[in-house]
């Protein structure tokens, strides 16, 4: 079983001492909570980083009004240094109730508020976020381990020491990031969320959400018109985008092709769908049978989407810069599997069915 070690600062030692005795051992979620207690926010800061998880006090001293909201200052120095899951735990809240999310949680002091805190520390400890910093570390550790001293140094005749025309640490960096396949990401999470049926592939799986705005354009980024609000996606390749030195900066592309995605919804299999339960027409479609089309997963941050690739329009580069957000890009291989089928749809050569009866007539 897991150990949850959680942070509580508190200045109030009572309301310390009474919560540390009341969560010490419990068991949510699966794991043990280890709880200790800081009485300052000023060593607390110091200490979140041996921590899974830390629970805040609202107000330094007196609470209301004219307290010193101490939380709130550090939740942004937090903020500002590194990734932990935060509660509030105060018997005044209000200043902080739109704070809560998926990585921050409210419980209110008083009557219920240790169940309140309990339900959400159970929230915030799903798909094992508290861990995540402690496991990429882990997972780093030992491929910088292992590929230095299972691979350089024995491989030392090849990477010879006088050698200097190649960097190892730019070998290890993509050794690291091409170690972070699906599966290493499970078991580094131990997130079983994604991975219910292994021949399926999850929505979040298709996507880089959010898209790195100081990187330039790609093929396969998903993007919306700013005025319109709609969504397309970028087909132009993503060679075509760099700035060659030799043209003065001049990028192969002035102009941008993209292909429309529309809503699920307005879709006619939809319709039919809503209309008759008729699932094949709808089904076809979500599974991109036909070539025209290619399906967008619905996720948090985007709506069930299909992409026409009928439907497109050019945008010149200073357009689709200043009229354009910048949402998500497809991950691989599914950005190459669209721009495949966008050529493919582009490239094929009909021809008249073939008489099959006369064949079969005229068979021995």
């Amino acid at each position: 079983m897991k150990t949850l070690k959680i942070l509580y600062i508190e200045d109030d030692s009572e309301n310390r001492s009474d919560l540390i005795e009341a969560l010490s051992g419990q068991v949510i979620n699966g794991q043990t909570i280890e709880i200790e207690g800081e009485a300052t926010f000023e060593v607390g800061i110091r200490r979140i980083h041996d921590f899974h998880m830390v629970i805040l006090d609202l107000y330094k001293g007196k609470a209301g009004d004219e307290g010193e909201t101490a939380g709130i200052q550090l939740l942004d120095l937090i903020q500002k240094n590194m990734f932990i899951p935060v509660i509030f735990y105060s018997g005044t809240t209000a200043k902080v109730n739109d704070f809560r999310s998926q990585v921050i949680g409210i419980a209110t002091k008083g009557d219920g508020g240790i169940a309140e805190l309990k339900q959400e520390i159970k929230r915030l400890s799903d798909h094992n976020l508290p861990y995540i910093r402690e496991k990429i570390h882990q997972h780093i550790n030992n491929k910088l381990r292992d590929y230095f001293w299972e691979i350089i140094q024995k491989k030392k005749d090849i990477f010879k020491p006088e050698d200097q025309d190649y960097s190892l640490g730019y070998l290890l960096l993509r050794n690291i990031g091409n170690s972070l396949s699906k599966k290493n990401i499970i078991n580094i999470l131990e997130d079983l969320s994604i991975n219910k049926n292994e021949e399926k592939v999850h929505p979040m799986e298709f996507y880089l959400y959010p898209t790195d705005n100081s990187n330039e354009y790609e093929s396969g980024e998903i993007i919306t018109n700013i005025h319109d609000k709609v969504f397309y996606v970028i087909l132009t390749p993503s060679c075509d985008f760099i700035q060659r030195k030799n043209k003065g900066g001049k990028r192969k592309a002035d102009n941008i092709l993209l292909a429309k995605a529309n809503p699920l919804s307005t879709t006619e299999p939809f319709q039919k769908y809503k209309k008759n339960k008729d699932k094949g027409p709808l089904s076809e479609l979500i599974r991109s049978k036909n070539e025209r089309y290619f399906f967008l997963p619905g996720t948090p941050f985007l709506q069930n989407m299909v992409v026409d690739f009928q439907n497109k329009i050019m945008v010149n580069y200073e357009d689709l810069r200043l009229n354009y957000e910048r949402i998500a890009k497809l991950d691989s291989p599914f950005a190459e599997a669209m721009a495949t089928r966008f050529i493919r749809y582009y490239n094929r050569v009909g021809f008249p069915d073939i008489d099959v009866d006369y064949i079969l007539n005229h068979l021995d």
